[in-house]
């Protein structure tokens, strides 16, 4: 999995730091494109850090929406403030947007590589890996046997409980299967925002996700919530009622483990 960290800055020498450091630690700099909307390019490229330059113009709006929305919201922003800067007000501005960090800029580029390691999200991909390969537990197959028979309520439920009691990685496939679950519910209320953003939701669970999770075809589980939501916003919300039930697919379990 690409481990991308995001620059919303245009200064080229910071660019080049952030670029030399982040590739000389395994993650992948990409630059945040202009007209883009916010929530959709993060969910997207589901960075492992968020670079705010405060001395470029409109950090605060980006911020604001990108800790808003739920489906982006615990996404890290580190925020640089300009290295000659005095002044205490836009650290703490940056702060009250939703930052989850502040450094002057001669502080960065002083140790580019140590700041990004400290404010970049936890690299839990051992251990789910580990825990993916673990078989699924008894009331997980409850859940799912609900989410297949059409019961997206009640799959939220247990999927709830299961998570909530799960303190590993492993817990990001049962949010994700039920952040799916809820959006198919979504759908049938005619609830075109909230299906929308459930779907943004699951994405930043089940990108995380090996293919093969305890038995579950995550590959496939993807793909099809992909789909699901491609076509609900293909028909908008004046037309979601027209939206058809065939592809609210099943759970699948992966061939190897059915």
């Amino acid at each position: 999995m690409v481990k991308t960290i995001l620059v919303r800055a245009e200064d080229a020498a910071l660019q080049q730091c952030v670029a030399s450091a982040a590739q000389s630690v395994g993650y992948a700099p990409a630059a945040f494109s202009a007209g883009r909307d916010i929530t959709d390019a993060l969910v997207a490229m589901q960075p492992w850090l968020v670079l705010v330059d405060l001395a470029q113009s409109g950090w605060q709006p980006f911020v604001i929406s990108a800790k808003t929305s739920p489906a982006t919201r615990k996404m890290p922003i580190l925020a640089i403030a300009p290295t000659l800067s005095t002044d205490a007000a836009l650290m703490e501005q940056a702060r009250k947007a939703g930052c989850d960090a502040v450094v002057t800029r001669e502080a960065f580029m002083g140790d580019a590589v140590g700041v990004i390691q400290m404010h970049a999200r936890l690299d839990e991909s051992e251990q789910l890996l580990r825990q993916a390969r673990e078989p699924l537990p008894a009331m997980a197959h409850q859940a799912i046997e609900l989410f297949n028979t059409g019961e997206y309520f009640e799959q939220h439920e247990v999927f709830e409980h299961l998570w909530r009691a799960e303190s590993g990685p492993v817990r990001q496939m049962y949010q994700g299967i039920l952040q799916v679950g809820v959006a198919y519910y979504q759908i049938q209320r005619r609830n075109y925002a909230g299906a929308r953003k459930l779907f943004q939701r699951a994405w930043q669970y089940l990108s995380a996700l090996p293919d093969v999770c305890q038995g579950v075809d995550i590959a496939q589980l993807r793909l099809d919530a992909q789909t699901a939501q491609a076509e609900l916003e293909r028909l908008g919300p004046e037309r979601i009622a027209e939206f058809p039930i065939a592809l609210m697919k099943p759970v699948r379990y992966a061939a190897s483990a059915s």
